[in-house]
């Protein structure tokens, strides 16, 4: 079959199951399914045009062992964070909030600080939805609870892009080898700190001074203490589970081996200390809590990391980095193109652009490089609310925040944001 005519075909089912995983919301269709369709239909079309088809079964292999690195990380890290939710780690950070009377400019910059830190342990996703949590019991002013949800999908995406486990993205790159761990530290953390501060001060000049709509009235001043009780053995067994990647990447192991392990342990921890008749331990198994983790989530990045290796290995992927790059990659070219990208993923899932970058360039590229992609791509999604599955997911969560609503109140402090971030990695990289 004619090379050209192969890629239509292919850019096309492609983008007809995009545009319908974008439209999830109208819909009804869940976009895990459709996803898991596009990556199987172009492999089962790729196996049909190739010739050799040991080629093919060797190519999936390749792509399912990245896959399954990607996955096996999240889902544990995505089984640490019910463990934390249920041993009361998150009403326990709600409580200290509540029980602190603060200004709401200092209490606008603490949740916000809070949330970039957070998703910088946790995915962005994940942060979204707590903090939007912990703001319902503190904003009872809509239009602050409106600001403060939009800013907290800025800050979660900022704060995911300074750490390699902090984003989908990051962890795709960090798997992948194009950073290490200290490596995105170093470099991306500045820059994402002031992806974060921009908007932070912008969206803060429009929070409304309602001191008695401010008072924490809530219902959690007045529940039983003993209820809100966090478990500090799990916890601390938790959060220290979060070092183990980073440990592992160290000593050159896989990354998803040392969260792993973290399940592992706290796995057996926390079976150990039910036989002891505790009520919580024993409501609390992992066997129990594992079966709340997102697994819908976990089938759309299936999905489209499949659709995504099948476009590489028929040579797509390959003809649109030579579009937006050139033929011949320098350091100018990767970092308009890395720039590009991330103001693509304003729009497209920064997912499948990440996927498609990491099998689109050469090996040898400088870290440095790499860290801007996931700056761009992590970042460039809060421009607009459809952008980020943290936006998504708020947007599902807070039902008066709408695309026009984010569009007017958030986009541009978003898009100032982004281009402070990008500007300050290149004075770091310029005069490193």
């Amino acid at each position: 079959m004619d090379t050209s005519l192969l890629y239509t075909i292919f850019g096309s089912i492609f983008l007809i199951g995009y545009f319908f995983i974008v439209l999830e919301h109208k819909s009804h269709i869940n976009k895990s399914g459709i996803a898991i369709i596009i990556g199987a239909t172009l492999w089962l079309l790729a196996s049909v045009f190739s010739h050799e088809k040991e080629e093919i079964g060797l190519a999936i292999a390749e792509n399912g062992s990245e896959i399954f690195a990607v996955v096996v990380f999240l889902l544990s890290a995505m089984t640490i964070v019910e463990i934390l939710v249920h041993y009361r780690f998150f009403d326990w950070i709600r409580e200290q909030i509540v029980r602190r009377e603060i200004s709401q400019t200092k209490l606008f910059w603490l949740l916000g600080a809070l949330t970039f830190v957070l998703s910088a342990f946790l995915d962005n996703l994940t942060t979204t939805l707590i903090m939007i949590q912990i703001g319902r019991k503190i904003y009872k002013h809509q239009e602050n609870f409106l600001i403060f949800t939009a800013n907290t999908i800025i800050a979660a995406n900022a704060g995911g892009a300074a750490s390699p486990i902090g984003d989908v993205t990051t962890i795709m790159l960090w798997l992948a080898g194009k950073f290490n761990a200290l490596q995105i530290i170093a470099v991306g953390t500045i820059p994402a700190i002031v992806t974060w501060v921009i908007p932070q001060y912008l969206m803060g000049r429009k929070i409304v001074q309602h001191e008695e709509a401010e008072k924490a009235h809530s219902e959690f001043d007045i529940v039983d203490e003993e209820k809100v009780k966090p478990i500090w053995s799990v916890i601390i067994i938790g959060m220290c589970s979060f070092l183990l990647p980073v440990i592992f990447n160290l000593i050159n192991l896989p990354p998803f081996l040392g969260l792993l392990l973290g399940v592992g342990i706290l796995w057996t921890f926390i079976d150990l200390k039910s036989r002891g008749g505790h009520e919580h331990f024993a409501t609390g198994k992992v066997v129990n809590i594992v079966q709340k983790t997102d697994i819908a989530t976990l089938k759309f990045f299936i999905g489209i990391l499949l659709a995504v290796g099948a476009l590489s290995h028929i040579g797509l992927l390959k003809e649109l980095n030579d579009f937006i790059f050139g033929l011949e990659i320098n350091t100018q070219r990767l970092i308009i193109g890395n720039i590009i990208l991330g103001l693509i993923s304003a729009v497209l899932d920064n997912v499948p652009l990440v996927a498609a970058a990491i099998k689109m360039f050469a090996d040898g590229i400088d870290p440095s490089l790499w860290v801007l992609l996931a700056i761009t791509a992590g970042t460039g999604g809060s421009i607009l609310l459809i952008g980020s599955a943290a936006g998504v997911a708020a947007m599902g969560q807070v039902k008066e925040l709408n695309f026009m609503y984010y569009l007017k109140k958030a986009s541009l402090p978003a898009l100032l944001g982004y281009f402070g971030g990008v500007g300050m990695w290149l004075i770091m990289y310029l005069f490193r």
